[in-house]
């Protein structure tokens, strides 16, 4: 399980990742780089803790975490709080009708909570893809 005060990757292993792919954003001081790996971490924390197919701590997180890690702090570098943005739920238009003359108007608004206002990120996804238990749907057998 990853910490939320220990870091599972050092600046250098980071940095590696970030240089061997051309990530051009990775860029900046090194106290910056370290905020946002530790963003990076918290967000894959939060995300995936309890959902990990085996245990590991910090020290011994598989290289796919730690590239996880990575990916999230290179996107929190370029748009620092995209991670886990703040956001108010709120409805989504399902269907909408206008008529032209005399003027009509109609909406009907989704409300199941279906929508996320929350990113994907697909290559993280991709990365922890066999570390992980799927959230798909609860199976039953009677």
């Amino acid at each position: 399980m990853l910490s939320y005060i220990d870091p599972a990757l050092t600046l250098a292993e980071a940095d590696a990742y970030a240089v061997s792919r051309g990530y051009a954003a990775w860029v900046g001081d090194d106290t910056v780089k370290e905020a946002a790996l530790r963003r990076g971490q918290d967000y894959i924390a939060s995300k995936y803790n309890g959902r990990w197919l085996s245990g590991f701590t910090d020290a011994t997180a598989p290289d796919a975490v730690k590239f996880a890690i990575t990916e999230a702090a290179i996107r929190d570098l370029g748009a620092p709080g995209s991670l886990a943005p703040d956001y108010t739920p709120g409805k989504v238009v399902k269907r909408e009708r206008v008529k032209a003359g005399p003027v009509e108007s109609e909406e009907e608004y989704r409300d199941d909570g279906s929508v996320s206002p929350l990113p994907v990120f697909s290559v993280i996804d991709g990365l922890l893809r066999d570390l992980i238990y799927s959230p798909g749907p609860a199976i039953f057998v009677v």
